[in-house]
């Protein structure tokens, strides 16, 4: 009988083990499968570069308007395969080494490491702060009014306290070109951005952003008609308030949704005023 027990504890034992073999089996099997494709999308996602990165520096497309989005997907995947390669211009020797290099970086991967640079690729922290944080942060500078002279609204103000009308009528397109090739064009690359990666973002980090970047283009859009009512700023030089506030009201809903934005992901906060 005691042979008997034994030989059952024994076949116990052994079924045990080789379901335990089996499960870590499957385990190893399916992390493998899982850092085989992430090496396969990275992959992709560098194919994908490398044609873009001929096609700015053939000119097939219009370059002015391409590279921006170009310059984001390059810095986002050389940022998550941990690369040094940057670009930072748009000069045909500077792209072709910046790819050439980014390529060796991402062959260098192995499943293990292709797996990590995919879930930072993916990751809405990554994006965020590789794509759209520098020029959120240029725009809260430059809608924040009265203190640090970023505000071209504010700053045209103080520059014309003692203009003429007709001295104060000559830069106001150059002021509103300032805000429109500045501030206003680094929110449309944002939210160029944000459309790109939603997926990526959760529900409530997206209408954070969302939020964030409307209520800054409405800030930004009060700046435009304050500069505009400047042609009759000597006539009536108290009629720019209500548009001043009106920015001043939105900037501060942006940066709210901003701040919040960021704590939930635990980086620096943007600047207040």
């Amino acid at each position: 009988m005691k042979n008997v027990s034994k030989i059952a504890v024994g076949a116990a034992a052994l079924t045990l083990a080789l379901s335990l073999v089996g499960c870590t089996s499957k385990e190893s099997i399916n992390k493998t499968t899982e850092q085989e494709e992430a090496q396969k999308k990275i992959k992709i996602e560098l194919s994908f570069l490398q044609n873009e990165c001929d096609r700015l520096i053939n000119k097939e497309e219009d370059t002015e308007e391409t590279f921006p989005s170009y310059k984001n997907d390059f810095n986002l995947l050389s940022t998550s395969v941990n690369s040094a390669s940057k670009v930072t211009e748009m000069d045909n020797n500077e792209l072709q080494v910046r790819i050439d290099q980014l390529e060796k970086d991402v062959e260098k991967l192995n499943g293990k490491e292709s797996l990590k640079a995919y879930k930072k690729y993916t990751s809405a922290k990554t994006i965020y702060e590789v794509t759209m944080k520098d020029n959120l942060h240029s725009i809260v500078e430059a809608t924040s009014g009265w203190d640090d002279g970023k505000d071209r609204g504010a700053a045209f103000f103080y520059s014309h306290i003692h203009s003429s009308q007709k001295d104060i009528n000559k830069d106001i397109k150059p002021a509103l070109n300032d805000i429109k090739n500045g501030p206003v064009y680094k929110l449309a690359l944002v939210q160029d951005e944000l459309q790109k990666h939603r997926d990526d973002f959760n529900k409530k980090q997206f209408e954070q952003l969302e939020s964030a970047t409307q209520s800054f283009k409405s800030a930004l859009n009060a700046q435009i008609v304050t500069v505009n009512s400047y042609k009759n700023l000597i006539k009536n030089p108290y009629n720019t308030s209500t548009y001043t506030m009106e920015e001043e009201e939105r900037h501060n809903d942006a940066l709210t949704y901003l701040t919040d934005f960021e704590s939930d992901l635990g980086i620096a906060q943007p600047k207040t005023h």
